[in-house]
């Protein structure tokens, strides 16, 4: 059985952002993930730790510094510009835009039925907000809290933790990291599923 998405060690680094700076943040080191047909996987962590860019970069939306992003065995590569346009119009009466749209419908579809993403949704096993997703053909769900990663629609919790900026937590605010959400969230997750990935620094 072939992995429908693969990522094989991911990094991603930025510019901080002040102009003329050369100062470089690294968010991604050597991410590892796959997901199988069937999967829905929660990315948990703390606000800042690379969640987005990881989604973004497995989306093609985003191309990483390292490594390879692998759908269906084809190698991702990220898309142009025109890949964040928030949306687009159709002309009514056209052709070959409904031809294509009705393609497109039948593709998402099929996926949705390879991914086995119809079960959860028959039985009524998931949240609302992931049975929303989950129609959407989603496999990557975003988990910020313990309630979204103890779903039973969830099979697999992924961990992504910059230690960076879990070091500098520790050394500036050890009693808050200690009581906030996210980190409630990351225990709830290494107890429950005994599986988590973090990104080494």
């Amino acid at each position: 059985m072939s992995i429908p998405l693969q990522l094989s060690a991911i990094s991603k680094q930025y510019l901080a952002g002040v102009p003329g700076c050369s100062a470089r943040t690294t968010v991604l080191v050597g991410v590892q993930l796959a997901v199988w047909p069937g999967e829905i996987v929660a990315v948990v962590g703390a606000r800042g730790c690379g969640i987005t860019t990881l989604l973004r970069c497995a989306a093609g939306l985003l191309r990483p510094d390292e490594g390879v992003v692998a759908w269906r065995s084809s190698r991702v590569r990220a898309m142009n510009a025109t890949a964040y346009v928030s949306g687009g119009g159709e002309v009514p009466g056209a052709l070959y835009t409904a031809l294509r749209a009705a393609v497109e419908r039948g593709a998402t579809t099929l996926l949705v039925d390879d991914l086995s993403l119809v079960t959860p949704l028959e039985r009524r096993l998931c949240l609302a907000v992931l049975r929303e997703r989950a129609a959407r053909g989603s496999a990557i769900v975003i988990a910020a809290d313990e309630q979204l990663a103890r779903d039973p629609c969830v099979s697999r919790v992924m961990m992504v933790e910059n230690c960076a900026l879990t070091q500098r937590r520790k050394r500036s605010a050890a009693r808050i990291a200690s009581s906030s959400p996210a980190s409630r969230a990351r225990a709830s997750a290494r107890s429950t599923y005994g599986r988590s990935l973090r990104s080494p620094q």
